[in-house]
């Protein structure tokens, strides 16, 4: 995992004039570094703001064939001048930019879509599937729809609704 770390300060955290939860703010600094990340080859997977002895502003992005240092320097250095212009956090942070890992996190329901066809490792809330005795599945990401996700394991299909999954990270066979 690469991460690049850029302090900055910030004036305001307002979102369309009031004040901003943490969640309001992720998903306008997504929407703000979005296209631009795409522009230089990478994507964004997650975004968190989250205050941890300091604020933090932690963006994961991944690219095909994988993030290197590099990657990860040219993206922090992108969302570090356009958090500069466009100035969306409350107070001073830290900018840290990461890749995901091969053990991703899987959080959101994009994180799913965006890993068919790997192999994942899901922990269920209690007695979420009652057709699955363990509250732990390893199979294959086949799809997710309507809500649900759906996975290969040992020869047979099962399906998660979303709400059910208390945490999941890619498992892959090394």
């Amino acid at each position: 995992m690469c991460a690049s770390a850029r302090a900055a300060r910030c004036k305001r955290g307002a979102v369309s004039g009031a004040l901003a939860t943490q969640s309001e703010i992720e998903g306008r600094i997504e929407g703000l570094i979005a296209g631009p990340l795409e522009a230089l080859g990478s994507r964004v997977l997650d975004v968190q703001y989250r205050f941890e002895q300091r604020w933090v502003l932690r963006v994961a992005i991944d690219r095909e064939g994988g993030v290197t240092l590099e990657d990860c320097t040219a993206a922090s250095e992108l969302i570090g001048r356009l958090l500069d212009v466009e100035d969306p956090l409350p107070s001073g942070y830290t900018l840290e930019v990461t890749s995901p890992g091969v053990f991703r996190p899987l959080s959101k329901a994009k994180h799913f879509v965006q890993s068919v066809g790997r192999i994942a490792r899901v922990h269920l809330a209690a007695r979420a599937l009652p057709e699955v005795t363990s509250r732990q599945v390893r199979g294959t990401i086949v799809a997710v729809e309507a809500g649900d996700l759906v996975m290969a394991c040992g020869g047979q299909t099962v399906r998660i609704p979303l709400d059910a999954v208390r945490a999941a990270r890619l498992d892959p066979d090394l």
